[in-house]
């Protein structure tokens, strides 16, 4: 067997740096990181103009640890070395935050030529390495081919009084770490830099850092919110770049937007655990929790300990001028007020702060990993847009280690732990949007005027179109698309009630071909089983045989007939779900009805170890069948969910039952064995848009409220709510069931 070698082209090494680092402004967020992982207390950014495509330069000085010449050979011309990975912790004692070791890549996509400068502290001498990017352009040389030098000398760069010297005193620092550091230098810019572009950088480099966390009582010993070793970043521009000079100095965390309406601030353990400390503006309201459970599945989460902040503001216009009033004592003006909106633009998204430094691009402008616009279009009255909050989300590496970043520093790379975070970061912002709606809707209608109007009493678009506004204010068309829309809705309630009738059957659509998939395939592969052996059984017969051809061709269709009754059964389960109109009631079985509506449900009952149960089921009754499998189906399935997730050890039993009362009313019953209902919430459960689950809707009690009040004059309660022993949900039908 003959053997070879891999041998990439020189030229792969430029492929590499322009496609593993996504942006220029990354690859010097990765070089500053770099200086951070060498124990820098300090680091420079210098640009000296022309910053123009072939021209000028950028430098990163450090005042880190620096490099010897065996590091130098062995650590830093080592592509993909796994230094950093071996030892997590730098000399100094910090977190390393590279991993992959590609990031000095980042050079090559920044200039042309490449001068790197480094001296330690206990060294005499001055180390210069020199590298022409071009000469890796070469198509006819291997990677091995191109030869890299470095001369060691008498320090000049890293002396007493050298340029270094002169750089971290121009920054007004004192104590540096005189006599050590590296810098990097790459001339022959390949790009042109705009004030757009150093900005962006700036605005990068600001939020770098991890912001000082809000304390909380949960945050000691939290290593996740501890404060970062001093580290400090400057932005330098020489004379030839003074176009730029107003964005030169320290660069420090943004000043946060005072006073917003909603912050909720806490920690999650590895168990799913939290401790949540959440407050607002108006009216003033604390509370705080602790050990309560944000995770409500059987498996551990893979991802935890980590601590979060979040801030919401609401985007109307009042709660704005309520805002700027509180901070600057006056009413703001309409400039003051599109002032705050874009500054909320410019730094709204929820970061994440991995040992103190930020992942990228979480939290970037329009980077909405948590997925909350789309939360917010399905449900305008619960939740909050990605435009409305400023948040941070804080993780250590070694406390977190599913959470890998990918190859060109974008994010991380999908996964269990990746999921699983996003499924807790949510749920803790359920919990401030719950406690949000609380507030903004705790006098929007009386009880007298829901019985009145049921879930359609206060139907309003409002939030819907501010949302949209805020999240598309230049799409004229859409806007003005909506508000006819809106206007639509509010001139025609009926209208509003048979669309929304129709959207609770559609919550169940998903249940419904799931089945129809299972059963109606079943049923055909019996059919074409049947024809496909009848066939051949008579193939192999000599065809005057009569007697057996017949017996084969019997058996072939009573295996046909078989399969066709299971179809028709199907059909016959789910058509009531049809879009028919209400016709007259029909009398029907309780027994029969609860059969069905178990059996769509079974899969999800048994994927999620709940045993379904029925009694009473021998009583006939006359009722439109949609209308009570669309009341059976919401309450079952949410006792389904909160049943499955109740703890370990502990029966998960769902029954229905159902009764004939003295005035010949008829009531349903459905009973669960979960966690209960929190008192706090018991209030809210009917409410339309209202969910304790971390991405319910909030429909499902509602309009089995609006078919059960309003169709049939009766009532949905909650009878029985013992904490941690379940919950028991009781419908009553007046009219229409005799």
């Amino acid at each position: 067997m003959k053997q070879g070698n891999l041998r990439p082209k020189a030229r792969i090494l430029r492929t590499l740096g322009a496609e593993l680092i996504s942006s220029d402004k990354v690859a010097l967020v990765e070089l500053v990181k770099n200086a951070y992982d060498a124990d820098a207390s300090v680091v420079c950014v210098e640009f000296n103009g022309p910053l123009v495509a072939g021209q000028g330069a950028i430098t990163v000085w450090d005042d880190g640890h620096a490099m010897d010449e065996a590091t130098l050979e062995s650590a830093w011309l080592d592509i993909g070395t796994n230094i950093k990975r071996q030892r997590t912790r730098s000399v100094g004692g910090r977190r390393v935050l590279g991993e992959k070791g590609i990031g000095r890549l980042a050079a090559s996509r920044l200039g042309q030529r490449l001068e790197l400068v480094t001296r330690t502290a206990s060294s005499d001498i001055e180390l210069t390495l020199n590298i022409d990017w071009s000469e890796f352009d070469n198509d006819e040389l291997y990677l091995d081919e191109v030869q890299i030098g470095w001369n060691s000398g008498t320090p000049i760069v890293y002396s007493d009084r050298g340029s270094a010297d002169e750089i971290f005193k121009s920054c007004f620092r004192d104590g540096w770490n005189r006599g050590r550091g590296t810098s990097i230098r790459m001339s022959g810019l390949t790009k042109t830099w705009d004030r757009e572009s150093i900005l962006e950088l700036r605005t990068a480099l600001t939020r770098l850092i991890r912001p000082k966390p809000v304390q909380s009582p949960f945050d000691e010993d939290n290593e996740s919110v501890a404060p970062a070793a001093e580290f400090r970043i400057f932005l330098m521009f020489d004379e030839n770049a003074r176009d730029f000079v107003d964005y030169a100095g320290e660069i420090s965390a943004p000043d946060d937007l005072e006073i917003p309406h909603y912050k909720v601030v806490g920690r999650i353990d590895a168990d799913g655990t939290g401790s949540i400390v959440y407050e607002q503006v108006n009216p003033p309201y604390r509370s705080v929790e602790s050990d309560c459970v944000m995770w409500h599945f059987d498996s551990k989460p893979q991802c935890g300990p980590f601590s979060f902040e979040l801030s919401v503001w609401d985007r109307d216009r009042q709660a704005l001028q309520d805002s700027l009033a509180l901070i600057n004592g006056t009413k703001a003006s309409s400039g003051q007020l599109k002032l705050f909106r874009e500054m909320l633009d410019d730094v709204a998204g929820v970061s994440i702060y991995r040992d103190g430094f930020r992942v990228f691009p979480f939290g970037e402008q329009g980077n909405d990993w948590l997925g909350l616009d789309l939360r917010r279009v399905q449900n305008p009255t619960m939740r909050v847009s990605n435009n409305q909050i400023i948040g941070s989300v804080f993780v250590t590496a070694d406390g977190n280690p599913d959470l890998q970043d990918q190859s060109n520093r974008e994010g991380f790379i999908a996964s269990r732990g990746y999921t699983d975070l996003i499924k807790l970061v949510l749920a803790a912002l359920s919990r401030l949007e719950k406690n949000r709606y609380n507030a903004r809707h705790r006098d929007r209608r009386s009880s007298e005027e829901f019985k009145e109007g049921g879930v359609f009493a206060n139907f309003d678009m409002a939030d819907f179109k501010e949302a949209l506004r805020a999240r598309y204010p230049q799409d004229r068309e859409l806007l003005t698309f909506v508000d006819d829309k809106s206007r639509q809705v509010e001139a025609s309630a009926q209208e509003v009630k048979t669309i929304l009738k129709r959207y609770s059957r559609l919550a169940m659509l998903g249940g419904l071909v799931d089945r129809i998939l299972h059963d109606g395939k079943n049923a055909l592969s019996l059919i074409k089983d049947a024809v496909y052996f009848g066939r051949k059984d008579i193939g192999f017969l000599d065809n005057s045989d009569c007697l057996q051809v017949s017996d084969i061709a019997l058996r072939s269709f009573d295996k046909i007939y078989d399969a066709s009754q299971l179809l028709e059964a199907l059909f016959k389960r789910i058509e009531p779900f049809g879009g028919r109109k209400r016709g007259r009631p029909k009398r029907i079985r309780l027994g029969t009805i609860f059969g069905r509506v178990c059996d769509l449900l079974e899969s999800e009952a048994s994927s999620n170890k709940v045993t379904l149960e029925w009694e009473n089921v021998d009583i006939d009754v006359s009722i439109d069948e949609a209308d009570l499998q669309l009341v059976l189906h919401n309450l079952v399935n949410n006792a389904i969910y909160w049943t499955a997730n109740q703890e370990d050890g502990k029966p998960k039993v769902v029954t229905l039952s159902g009764r004939i009362n003295q005035d010949e009313t008829l009531t349903i019953s459905v009973k669960d064995t979960g966690p209960g209902v929190g008192a706090g919430c018991q209030d809210r459960i009917f409410e339309p848009y209202y969910s304790e689950k971390p991405n319910g809707v909030g429909l499902g009690l509602s309009i089995v409220g609006n078919i059960v009040e309003d169709i049939y004059g009766g009532e949905l309660t909650l009878v029985d709510n013992s904490e941690g022993e379940g919950a028991l949900f009781e419908a009553t039908f007046r009219r229409r069931v005799q």
